[in-house]
C-alpha cells in the first residue's frame, strides 16, 4: 500500500489523514424526523456525519448572520459622504468644520445602528 503524504486527496477534496489521525471507530445515531430535520437545517453545507462530529467535540463553525442589505445601502451612502468630504479636505482645504461634525455623527450612528441623528455628540 503506497505511504500516505500530504499531497494525496481524497475524492471528495479533503487532505489525506496521517495514520495517527485517521478515523476508525464508527458511532452510529438513530433519529425520527423532526431530529433528522433539525439536523439537516442546522448542518448546512456541511455532511451529516461531519456536523455531528464537529457539534460534539464543540468544534462548529461560527454563524454568520445573513447581510442586512438596507444597512448595508444606509452604511454605503455615509460612507460615500464620508469620502466626498475627505476628497474636499485634500483638493481645497476649505471645509465647514460643522458639515464635517455632521457627517461623522451619522456615519458613527449608522456605524452603531442608531437611527438618530442630532449632532449633539460634538
Amino acid at each position: 500500500m503506497p505511504e500516505l503524504n500530504e499531497k494525496r486527496r481524497s475524492r471528495r477534496g479533503h487532505p489525506k489523514l496521517d495514520k495517527s489521525e485517521c478515523r476508525t471507530n464508527c458511532v452510529s445515531v438513530r433519529l425520527n424526523d423532526s431530529e433528522l430535520a433539525m439536523l439537516e437545517q442546522k448542518r448546512g453545507n456541511l455532511m451529516r456525519g461531519e456536523w455531528l462530529r464537529m457539534s460534539a467535540l464543540d468544534h462548529l463553525p461560527p454563524v454568520i448572520p445573513g447581510l442586512n442589505q438596507k444597512a448595508w445601502i444606509e452604511l454605503a451612502r455615509a460612507a460615500s459622504n464620508l469620502n466626498q468630504i475627505a476628497a474636499n479636505l485634500n483638493r481645497d482645504g476649505l471645509v465647514d468644520v460643522q458639515i464635517i461634525q455632521n457627517e461623522l455623527v451619522e456615519f458613527r450612528n449608522k456605524l452603531l445602528g442608531a437611527n438618530v441623528f442630532d449632532g449633539s455628540d460634538f
